[in-house]
């Protein structure tokens, strides 16, 4: 744990010292981050059925560096199934040549406004909620979570829990919402988010003035999903003025076709965005996942170079079918399939890390095992090259 503890701030100092030359603020990085390739580092799996403090590790589903001190939050989502919601902290310890291990040292429940834990679906369907993304807020010191919310028409009445981005302290407990557009609602009709496809991934802009947000998968007023040989089905990429937590321009971003034909052909497939890092407040990163059932790779994950500066602001557009918009364009950086790993499993959180020795920018996906044993909680470290 020692030895952890001196990396970890061997790291944070390195990482601070570089953000001390772009800004007066240390923990803001002014200066746009350059991406031209990723470098595979290393991989570590968190064994199946682990606990930590009387809890169930996995389902991670998204993961954020804090640079003052070396840590990583990461998102678990279990929506209260197993335990209550909640995010770890965890030192990941890794240099440029090597990735030795991921060490949790804390575990957090999050809570509703009025102070008391989230319901399991089977305890109260109305009110259980679907977690998914985490990031640190270095200029509140706080976090900011989503839920992706709940559709479930076979009920009666139906279950329709609207998704949400939600400012938290690091303790837990609520401090408040942010705007979500109406068209983005959760509704009986095949109309607003589909389920399980809202906002899984979003970064803040390092100067702190606004905030990304991407859902999955299409609207329905949007389009289909994207399918086997089906490309280009659009969903929308949401800014925030993060100060007053309202929303200032939507972007279409049209996502590739599921990867491969599920086996049998009738069974589920999906891709969508599941990860979203901001470059600037005109670039991104954006994972891509794609998953069928049956077929060989079951995963595709994709890292994507999006350019958001000549596409259209269709915040006015309540369907993108049959109007004229220019979408964002996109540039593939990483297929992780190249990096050779044994598998890619379900990948779905990505941040940025500290800057390895050589002076380069690390960066840590993480994948949500859906608390599977014929799945992994894999955590990859990569090289950032400018």
């Amino acid at each position: 744990m020692k030895h952890l503890t001196r990396i970890a701030a061997c790291c944070s100092l390195a990482f601070l010292a570089a953000c001390n030359e772009d800004s007066g603020n240390p923990f803001v990085i002014n200066k746009p981050i350059q991406v031209t390739s990723l470098r595979f580092i290393g991989e570590q799996i968190v064994p199946f059925g682990q606990t930590f403090n009387g809890t169930t590790l996995g389902g991670f589903s998204s993961i954020d560096y804090r640079p003052d001190n070396g840590s990583y939050y990461i998102m678990c989502d279990d929506a209260s199934a197993l335990q209550p919601v909640r995010y770890y902290t965890a030192n990941l310890n890794f240099n440029q040549n090597q990735f030795s291990s991921v060490t949790f040292t804390s575990v957090t429940t999050l809570k509703r406004p009025d102070g008391t834990n989230f319901p399991s679906l089977a305890a109260d369907r109305n009110n259980a909620i679907d977690p998914e993304g985490i990031r640190y807020d270095p200029t509140t010191m706080r976090i900011i979570w989503s839920s992706e919310g709940i559709r479930n028409v076979t009920l009666t009445p139906p279950t329709l829990n609207q998704p949400f981005l939600r400012e938290a302290n690091l303790d837990g407990s609520y401090v408040t919402d942010f705007s979500i557009p109406s068209l983005f609602r959760i509704q009986a009709t095949e109309n607003g988010t589909r389920s399980n496809g809202s906002f899984e991934g979003f970064d803040l802009t390092a100067d702190g003035r606004y905030l990304f947000a991407a859902q999955e998968e299409p609207l329905y007023e949007d389009g289909p999903r994207a399918d086997v040989g089906v490309a280009n089905s659009p969903t929308r990429i949401v800014q925030y003025n993060k100060a007053t937590r309202q929303p200032i321009a939507q972007y279409a971003y049209q996502l590739d076709a599921v990867h491969q034909a599920p086996n049998p052909s009738n069974q589920f497939r999906l891709n969508g965005i599941v990860e979203v890092l901001t470059l600037s407040d005109k670039k991104l990163l954006v994972m891509e996942r794609s998953f069928a059932v049956g077929a060989t790779p079951d995963y595709s994950v994709k890292i994507y170079e999006v350019e958001l500066a000549g596409a259209t602001n269709i915040s006015g557009l309540n369907s993108l079918q049959g109007t004229n918009y220019r979408p964002v364009r996109k540039r593939l950086l990483l297929d992780v399939a190249s990096t050779g790993i044994r598998r890619i499993d379900n990948l779905e959180g990505m941040t940025f890390g500290p800057k390895l020795p050589n002076g380069n920018r690390s960066l840590i996906m993480v994948s949500d095992d859906n608390f599977s044993n014929a799945q992994i909680s894999q955590f990859l470290a990569f090289e950032v090259k400018p």
